[in-house]
């Protein structure tokens, strides 16, 4: 029999419309009291869930650059989102994978490539912005390895370290990174002022 072509499935050179930040922004609407960039904190307390009130939600997302759909965030929605958030978290264990909710979004949603060579879902709004998110989620899945949560506990961001050799701790240098480099620092001078003769 003639070879005609490859036998094995090309690479399509596609480019979603949603990207991987914008997945990880959805991902951390629910995080520690450190999260925010000047947050000091002191005492821990529980997670802070930017879902759980809608215009929160798309406060959040905004203020981190995340083109958002025009029309008002709904109930169902949020729910949507609250499911895509909990998974990519999940990511972090090794044991964890695509959760029944988020097969649930994916078994709803139609592709099309766009004149621009996007695959883009069908529809509009948040039912498109959601569905477009489980592209970049495919693609995080591939790059679980590299998911990592910040170092700072109180922060809990979740990001994607792609450092050559995979060692970043937090989530931003500037912020948590140099919170801690000064805490270590103020530490070091404590522990040298009460050794030192007087």
């Amino acid at each position: 029999m003639s070879r005609i072509g490859p036998g094995e499935p090309g690479v399509l050179d596609l480019t979603p419309r949603r990207s991987l930040t914008d997945l990880l922004w959805v991902a951390n609407t629910r995080h520690g009291p450190g999260g925010h960039w000047f947050a000091r904190v002191v005492e821990d307390t529980a997670d802070h869930d930017h879902l759980v009130r809608a215009e929160q939600a798309v406060k959040y997302l905004a203020d981190h650059k995340v083109i958002l759909p025009g029309e008002r965030l709904t109930a169902r929605h949020t729910r949507a989102l609250e499911a895509i958030r909990e998974m990519v978290r999940g990511l972090l264990e090794p044991d964890r994978g695509w959760t029944p909710a988020v097969r649930t979004i994916l078994a709803g949603t139609r592709f099309e490539v766009d004149e621009d060579r996007r695959l883009a879902a069908s529809g509009t709004g948040w039912e498109a912005f959601i569905s477009d998110l489980l592209v970049p989620l495919i693609q995080l899945i591939e790059l679980r390895d590299r998911l990592r949560i910040c170092a700072n506990p109180h922060c809990r961001l979740v990001f994607l370290d792609l450092s050559k050799n995979q060692a970043r701790q937090w989530c931003d240098n500037g912020g948590c990174g140099n919170r801690d480099r000064v805490q270590r620092y103020r530490t070091r001078r404590k522990a040298s002022e009460a050794y030192s003769p007087r």
